[in-house]
């Protein structure tokens, strides 16, 4: 355990190291603003009037977040200013599962607080090796089949935004179809993608347009040591989607894992109590999609929007993985292709429920 605290630690710094060196000098305005980590943190402290100021665990990409324990208030530094639309519909559909947030004026870059939300973040739970811990999972993601569902009983105005995940649909698959690389490096997925799922985009249609979450994974989820759901933070990059589009986040992050480049479902046989055999998997997988349908609006019916769900929550993971050019070309020669074509593989045709 100490070395995969060192191991996380250094992760930590080197986010923070980058945000600091290459992301925040490309923001700033005027380019010659101070903004460094020690101004960060002075800053916070004299906002908050607390010297009780530290960086948090799990720092994202494009911020640097401090928390103060004794005064629980979280306060972060961002590149781009939240979308305060987008925050206040998140405050309406999930209550006080989102923080609401404060802006602070007086710095180069945006700077917000928040109330501290009770819980750690999913990824720091702990994972014995000897016992899986299913009935804290089971619990988990439950609640978030119904946290998921919330959404569609706040439909909001299409067309959809011309940047969306679900108006680029068609294109991207289309770009996919034409992926030579990704036809000879994984034939599979590409027949999946170009027989299966590209005929299927129109059901897209048929869904409900709702606030989606576009980085629905265990670090922005946060849960008590039983498993229960406490909170879901950074929707910043939240827009609106078809219905479904975040549950790649739950296939991810719940129901397998990457490990030592490979990345695989929970495939082990599940000690759930039923006299029948099922994996992991299997159990996480149906007890997510059973409280999904369970707490969905009645005119959302599973019959009629599971075919096109599994369109969405496809498309989700198409947008989550195929970063950085890997629409059009692959290139295994960079480690961020390699282990995002290794998800897509593993996941992708996995999640077909036809």
């Amino acid at each position: 355990m100490a070395d995969t605290n060192e191991g996380w630690k250094q992760q930590e710094r080197e986010i923070i190291h980058k945000f600091f060196t290459e992301k925040v000098p490309k923001v700033l305005d005027p380019p010659t603003a101070l903004c460094t980590e020690e101004s960060c943190i002075d800053f916070a402290k004299t906002t908050l009037q607390t010297d009780n100021v530290i960086p948090v665990n799990n720092q994202g990409s494009n911020s640097f977040t401090l928390i103060s324990k004794s005064l629980e208030t979280v306060i972060q530094f961002r590149l781009s200013p939240f979308r305060a639309d987008t925050l206040l519909l998140a405050n309406e559909i999930y209550g006080d599962l989102v923080p609401e947030v404060k802006l602070h004026e007086g710095f180069p870059l945006p700077v917000y607080s928040s109330r501290v939300i009770p819980g750690k973040v999913h990824v720091l739970q702990p994972f014995p090796k000897a016992q899986f811990p299913l009935a804290r999972e089971k619990t988990t993601v439950a609640e978030l089949g119904a946290f998921v569902a919330k959404a569609a009983f706040f439909v909001q105005p299409k067309p959809y935004r011309d940047a969306s995940w679900t108006h680029t649909a068609a294109d991207t698959l289309r770009r996919l179809t034409k992926n030579t690389s990704l036809e000879i490096l994984a034939p599979d997925l590409h027949k999946h993608i170009t027989t299966v799922l590209q005929p299927s985009v129109h059901l897209l249609e048929k869904l409900p347009a709702v606030l989606t979450h576009h980085d629905f994974s265990q670090v922005n989820i946060l849960v008590d040591d039983s498993g229960h759901l406490t909170g879901v933070i950074d929707f910043d990059e939240a827009g609106i989607e078809a219905f479904g589009m975040c549950i790649w986040g739950l296939y991810e992050c719940f129901f397998g894992m990457m490990e030592d480049g490979k990345w695989s479902f929970y495939n082990a046989v599940a000690d759930d109590g039923s006299r029948e055999a099922h994996t992991i998997r299997q159990v996480l997988e149906n007890t997510f999609w059973e409280s999904l349908w369970a707490n969905t609006p009645q005119w959302l019916k599973q019959a009629d929007a599971e075919q096109a769900v599994m369109v969405s929550l496809s498309v989700g993971v198409i947008n989550r993985y195929f970063i950085q050019g890997m629409v059009d070309e692959i290139d295994l020669s960079k480690r961020v292709h390699c282990l995002s074509l290794e998800y897509a593989k593993g996941i992708l045709p996995q999640v077909w429920r036809i």
